[in-house]
């Protein structure tokens, strides 16, 4: 009885009666959470598998299908809502391939070249003045060109221009079209960014269509890329200008997304004479039968003594790595230029891996040491060019708009090999990985086509 009243009048007393309720709470959650975590643990695995069998089922490519199933198996309910919100759903589908003549062609191997000979023509435009980029900013090159496209517009000349609502985002304002049409320029976003991932689908084109000439290659209208903005060095671009049913072809792809107006499209020339070109393009929409990388897959088939290619990012999928590969050991001089300043840390973290993988097959990777390397060309055999908007990445190849040109020449292939092979003499060679770097390369290519 003694050793009771103790117990009761005692600190032991009142620590009983502090655990008795936390055990009793556990004996009840030991009971209860099994019979509610079990429910929930079935909704996550079977919301999670739909969401897989949705992957599968869609039109992407193999590589982007399964980097969003690992990303479900890593976290159920987050990967699995990523993945539902960005299945292709309906796209512009278009897929163009155009065999054409251009009447004449010039290659600019910086952005400074381009600028003299843009800004010229846009100052001699008397019909039409079409314009669609991904990034436009404010700045000096930009507010060169405006003040050409108002003095045009005031002269009676149909001035349009199309934006990438994303690239644009935080270099126009929202209410640019309402501003550009004051100026009597006729102005309109593509893909407005809304609350979705969409914006993964993007308007990556870079078109300039003046009269009967048009532009196209890496070069967006921003300062940086004339020269008039530093960053990351010297920005290294490309483009070409041509003529003839070449720009017709540029011109009808301007017209398809400003609404397809048929009456927009200037009449093709003769298709005599001139250079053998192909004009291809491809929609923002997932697919794997496109345009851009079929032409990439031809272009390399068809190298027979050199392959130089240019690409800020290097992404590629097994098909494309398979044909450089391929290539290089069938004795051809393969050599890839890729940045050596990042402008992206991932991307070009994995680009340095898929590098270092492309010399093990023999191809011969430099990175570009004068700044940051943003061309999309290529020449074989001195005697075939490309200049394109796609980078060799899952983005480019497989999911944005873009669009380019392959020219059959030797004069205008010689002016790319010979810039290419200037810049591969400032390149360094790409410095080797220690192994967490490989180990962490390997296990981020799972979600490449994700970057």
């Amino acid at each position: 009885m003694r050793n009771l009243r103790r117990f009761f009048s005692g600190r032991l007393f009142s620590l009983v009666l502090i655990a008795l309720p936390v055990l009793a709470a556990g004996v009840f959650l030991a009971l209860w959470l099994p019979r509610v975590l079990a429910p929930i643990a079935a909704a996550e695995r079977l919301f999670s598998f739909a969401a897989a069998l949705a992957c599968s089922a869609s039109k992407e490519p193999e590589e982007n299908r399964r980097s969003k199933i690992v990303l479900i198996v890593l976290l159920p309910w987050v990967g699995a809502i990523f993945c539902l919100l960005t299945l292709p759903r309906g796209e512009w589908d278009e897929r163009v391939r155009r065999e054409c003549t251009a009447s004449s062609a010039e290659y600019f191997p910086t952005g400074e070249d381009m600028r003299r000979r843009l800004l010229s023509d846009l100052a001699a435009a008397k019909r039409q003045i079409w314009l669609q980029y991904y990034i436009i900013a404010e700045g000096t090159f930009w507010d060169e060109i405006s003040a050409v496209l108002e003095e045009r517009a005031k002269d009676g000349v149909d001035v349009r221009l199309l934006y990438d609502d994303f690239g644009c985002s935080f270099t126009l304002p929202k209410d640019f079209p309402a501003r550009a049409a004051a100026r009597g320029i006729k102005a309109k976003p593509l893909r407005p960014v809304r609350f979705c991932l969409g914006s993964a689908r993007r308007e990556h084109r870079k078109i300039a269509v003046i009269d009967g000439v048009a532009y196209t290659g890496g070069i967006n209208l921003a300062d940086e890329y004339v020269g008039e903005k530093i960053r990351f060095g010297h920005w290294k671009d490309t483009a070409l200008r041509v003529t003839g049913n070449a720009a017709a072809v540029f011109a009808s792809l301007f017209s398809e997304r400003w609404g397809g107006n048929a009456d927009m499209v200037p009449p093709n020339g003769s298709d005599e004479g001139g250079m053998s070109c192909t004009v291809y393009a491809d929609g923002a929409r997932f697919s794997s039968f496109r345009e851009g990388r079929g032409e990439l897959l031809r272009f390399i088939a068809g190298a027979k003594f050199s392959l130089y290619l240019n690409t800020p990012y290097l992404l590629p999928d097994g098909a494309l790595l398979g044909a450089l590969g391929a290539a290089a050991r069938a004795g051809v001089d393969v050599r890839l230029m890729i940045p050596h300043l990042p402008d992206k840390k991932f991307p070009f973290f994995l680009t340095r891996s898929y590098a270092r993988e492309l010399e093990e097959a023999g191809v011969r990777v430099r990175e570009y040491t004068a700044g940051f390397l943003h061309a999309k060309s290529a020449v074989a055999d001195g005697a075939l060019c490309t200049v394109s908007s796609y980078n060799l990445d899952f983005r480019s190849l497989y999911l944005q708009s873009e669009c380019g040109i392959t020219l059959r020449g030797e004069g205008t292939a010689k002016a790319l090999e010979r810039d290419f092979l200037s810049c591969w003499e400032q390149g360094t060679p790409v410095p080797p990985a220690k192994l967490p770097a490989r180990m962490l390369a390997r296990a981020l290519r799972l979600f490449a086509p994700l970057i």
